[in-house]
């Protein structure tokens, strides 16, 4: 929205400024936040577009995060992420969010190697279910979706 970064973080909730701080930490989002001159105090534009894609990702990330939520849901959260800033948030997500059930949503393999439960889906459907390690021996897609994904990461293929 059109308003400070602190204020898109806030999102008309009464949460302290170290709260703000923590979550913009926990998204990945302090370090393009410090790059600005006037920190938390600067003014998205309509719709974030003076923000990049990742950057909009990140400060969306930090508004739910401001708010201690028991249950989070990630849909393609990480889509505009490089893959060492997905690795980070996926850490804080794992370090400080420990009680909170955490729904994630993604294309990235390496977005949800580490859940507890992975459900492939194909073409609408439950192809299979399992932690990475399961999956990677039962199931043909997730492989073949994994290997790929990660000669590409490795820079073996060349996109």
């Amino acid at each position: 929205m059109s308003d400070t970064l602190r204020e898109n973080i806030r999102y008309f909730r009464d949460i302290p400024e170290e709260a703000v701080r923590r979550a913009a930490e926990d998204a990945q989002a302090v370090e393009f936040i410090e790059e600005k001159e006037q920190r938390l105090d600067y003014r998205a534009a309509i719709r974030g577009n003076n923000l990049s894609g990742g950057q909009k990702q990140r400060l969306l990330i930090a508004r739910a995060l401001a708010g201690q939520p028991e249950i989070l849901i990630l849909d393609d959260a990480s889509s505009a992420l490089d893959y060492q800033t997905d690795a980070r948030l996926r850490q804080a997500l794992g370090k400080n969010y420990p009680g909170a059930t955490k729904i994630i949503i993604a294309q990235r393999i390496s977005s949800v190697m580490g859940a507890d439960l992975i459900l492939v889906l194909d073409e609408g459907r439950a192809e299979a279910a399992g932690s990475h390690a399961e999956l990677m021996k039962t199931s043909e897609i997730y492989r073949s979706i994994a290997q790929i994904q990660m000669s590409l990461k490795e820079g073996l293929i060349h996109a």
